[in-house]
């Protein structure tokens, strides 16, 4: 039976009454049924938000019980009905957002119940951004996720679940603080480590802790903090010492068989980067009783002794070392024995003579042995006495690489003027990218010495590349491609190409193109990727091959040719996200704009459903970040907002995304504790990015807080260099800090390197700011 009442439905802020209301329960909700005068939204009940409908009516003065005598018509003439409550004021931003929360929560409850299991994520993960860390919203979240099978997601919001969620296993904690050291989240790993040690310990699971303990060592020995290192050292050398107390004896043994030893060095090397000498001597010695090794043994006594700065400890027990002949600590105890000299000598250069003097012997004793060999090279190069380098380094390079040992060669072949000697250290250089990426410095030093640069080409010119061997010459071409000089360096390229199998001819085409593309050599990448594609090879290459082929083209303004080289590309694999986006980037950066955002749009109605590859989630969400620009230029801020959205809706912790959405919200002067709030935590996460600062600074600015805005802004050009838009907005802040000729000045320069980017609509504006202030 329908039952008549008299109350009032609060919506926000407002309050509206309610004459006849008809209250009828359908499906276990009570339904609201108005019968006349003003019209409501209602919201249903929210688990943990809203009770039953009758504690509601309760609320509103309205007993669940039928009322003695219902009225049966309104007493009140027509005209004279109440007006609407209205409120004083406006809600404040914090108002909306409970209201927007309240309403996000209802409808994904809504879209759940109902089976939306899609449109139920989205709304909880919306819901989230507006109220973070919320255990309730991430455990839907993440449910929803694994059961639409979009673990990649369900395991990025699981991370925030276990980060403010204070009851949750051990088990739990270990497998998302693994799946963050995976995912090269370290701190965000040990901080879960963390938190499952002290429940292992409760549970008295000491294997699990034992491993844990020691994944925490090497995780803050990674991160640069040795003191932290250190604690979990203790932990560790407590448990292994005593098995049986912990149960550890089965575990002790196995680490007997892959090397208990190990274990205590790696203790001990923990506490000397930490600072504390002494557990690390005992750590040694423990490590020497489980087994014998004399020379590792002088070697970390030493190591120890330095550490307490008891120099002529250390020196005596490395003299004991080189006494004795030993190799095994390799390149090491020279570099402590030059350390410890230091110390104790007049003079640093004092000290390398001292050492020289005393490992000469020892190296012409055993020559081969490359660790001391190298070492001397590097201390005869500090003092340019190049024939030594030579002498010591030069005989067991090609047998034994060291990318140290290959720089110090260069130089002296480069100083000595022996260009063939150059040519076969360049081969013996090269990597399996076909790259000279060991020899970068050097080489940048060599070229840019124009006399032994010009020296260098005049014997190249009189060098036939047939008598040179294969990796001879593709080693010349490579340090012409360095040297900027293109199309020399794809000459020597084709020489190298005959020699080589099909398959190593593509590798080293893609290879040659994209450096050659990196280095602005645009012309060069063309000739290279056509000719790759010449090869034949199966489609999973040659598509690649047009893929950059199309980006080549686009840089060299050839928008044409390079769409259809993009639409070759992904006809040969249609299933591929990353080739088909190549077309909506040509037109982006051709700047056909609503070609590009038809493109997009396209892109994302075939590949945005795809969650099992990784690499089409990142093609998805570059897409709608571009797509988000598109529409921010367009001045269409819900569609730029709509797609920021959603790229935060897959990856939460995308700092560019909160940068870029808080920037939106805060220029447009919407949402602005939540744009702040988005654009601190980028630059928490960021604090060197320039333009996450330049954001920060912006919205100080729109609050009306200048002088932090000048803070923010001045880091921010100051990391920028020569940045026309930051400093704009620099101008801005210091004109709203009374300093009118500072923002003059800045504005100034401003002009001046928008003018040099070519970018007409922000300059503009700068000049009218000049001419408004001068």
């Amino acid at each position: 039976m329908d039952r008549q009442c008299l109350t009032a439905v609060a919506v926000g802020s407002f309050q509206f009454p309610i004459v006849f209301v008809s209250c009828r329960p359908i499906g276990g909700f009570m339904i609201f049924r108005l019968n006349r005068c003003v019209l409501s939204l209602v919201v249903f009940p929210l688990v943990g938000v809203l009770s039953q409908a009758g504690q509601c009516l309760a609320e509103n003065g309205v007993s669940g019980e039928a009322p003695a005598k219902p009225l049966v018509k309104d007493e009140l003439p027509f005209d004279q009905l109440p007006e609407p409550f209205s409120a004083e004021t406006g809600r404040n931003e914090a108002a909306e957002n409970r209201l927007k929360l309240t309403t996000l929560l209802t409808k994904a409850r809504l879209q759940d119940h109902r089976g939306d299991l899609e449109g139920a994520l989205q709304t909880y993960q919306r819901a989230y951004r507006l109220s973070p860390g919320s255990p309730s919203i991430l455990q839907e979240i993440v449910r929803l996720g694994f059961m639409l099978k979009r673990n990649e997601i369900a395991s990025r919001y699981a991370i925030l679940l276990a980060e403010h969620k204070s009851s949750m296993s051990a088990d739990a904690l270990l497998r998302i603080g693994n799946y963050c050291l995976e995912d090269g989240q370290s701190a965000r790993a040990a901080e879960l480590y963390e938190r499952a040690v002290e429940l292992l310990k409760k549970e008295d699971s000491h294997a699990q802790e034992l491993g844990t303990q020691f994944r925490l060592l090497g995780i803050y020995l990674s991160l640069g903090e040795p003191k932290e290192a250190a604690r979990h050292a203790d932990e560790v050398s407590k448990m292994i010492a005593d098995p049986e107390k912990f149960g550890l004896a089965e575990v002790i043994e196995q680490f007997s068989e892959g090397g208990i030893r190990a274990t205590y060095d790696q203790l001990g090397e923990a506490y000397l980067e930490a600072g504390e000498p002494n557990k690390a001597e005992k750590m040694f010695a423990l490590s020497e009783e489980t087994e014998s090794k004399p020379a590792m043994a002088l070697y970390h006594a030493a190591k120890v002794a330095a550490a307490r700065k008891e120099w002529k400890v250390a020196e005596d027990k490395l003299q004991q070392y080189l006494a004795a002949n030993y190799q095994e600590a390799g390149k090491a105890p020279y570099q402590l024995l030059l350390d410890v000299m230091r110390e104790t000598a007049e003079s640093p250069a004092a000290a390398q003579e001292a050492v020289v003097k005393q490992l000469r012997p020892i190296h012409d004793q055993s020559p081969e042995f490359a660790p001391l060999a190298y070492f001397l090279a590097g201390l005869y190069a500090e003092n340019k006495n190049w024939d030594e380098v030579v002498l010591t380094a030069g005989p067991l390079i090609e047998a034994d690489t060291n990318s140290a040992a290959l720089a110090n060669l260069c130089q002296a072949y480069t100083a000595q003027a022996d260009w063939p000697a150059m040519v076969q250290l360049l081969a013996t250089s090269l990597d399996t990218r076909y790259e000279l990426t060991t020899l970068t410095k050097p080489l940048a030093d060599l070229i840019a010495d124009t006399e032994k640069w010009s020296a260098f080409q005049a014997y190249l010119k009189t060098v036939r590349p047939e008598s040179l061997s294969l990796n001879e010459r593709i080693a010349v071409a490579r340090l012409f491609q360095e040297a900027g000089e293109g199309e020399t360096s794809w000459t020597w390229a084709e020489t190298a190409l005959p020699d080589l199998d099909k398959q190593e001819k593509a590798r080293l085409l893609m290879q040659f193109g994209l450096k050659a593309f990196r280095s602005e050599q645009e012309v060069v990448a063309e000739k290279a990727l056509r000719a790759a594609i010449k090869l034949g090879m199966p489609k999973s290459q040659t598509s690649l091959f047009y893929f950059y082929l199309a980006t080549v083209l686009e840089m060299q303004d050839k928008t044409d040719d390079a769409l259809r080289t993009a639409k070759r590309a992904a006809l040969l694999d249609e299933e591929s996200a990353l080739l088909r986006s190549r077309i909506p980037w040509t037109l982006y950066h051709a700047g056909r704009t609503d070609q590009a955002v038809q493109e997009y749009e396209t892109l994302l109605g075939k590949f945005s459903s795809d969650y099992d590859n990784q690499q089409t989630r990142q093609v998805v969400r570059e897409a709608k970040r571009l797509l988000s620009s598109l529409a921010s230029q367009k001045g269409d801020l819900d569609t730029a907002t709509e797609w920021l959205e959603q790229v935060l809706d897959e990856f939460p912790y995308d700092t560019g995304a909160m940068n870029d959405l808080g920037y939106l919200w805060v220029d447009h002067g919407q949402n602005l504790g939540r744009g702040f709030d988005m654009i601190r935590q980028a630059v928490a996460d960021e604090p060197d990015n320039y333009a996450f600062l330049d954001s920060l600074g912006w919205a100080y600015y729109r609050l009306g807080r200048y002088s932090d805005a000048i803070y923010q802004l001045e880091k921010a050009a100051e990391l920028a260099k020569d940045d026309g838009t930051v400093l704009d907005h620099l101008g801005d802040a210091y004109l709203g800090a009374g300093q009118k000729q500072k923002a003059i000045d800045t504005w100034k320069k401003a002009s001046e390197l928008l003018e040099q980017a070519d970018e007409p609509e922000v300059l503009s504006k700068v000049l009218d700011k000049l001419k408004q202030q001068t």
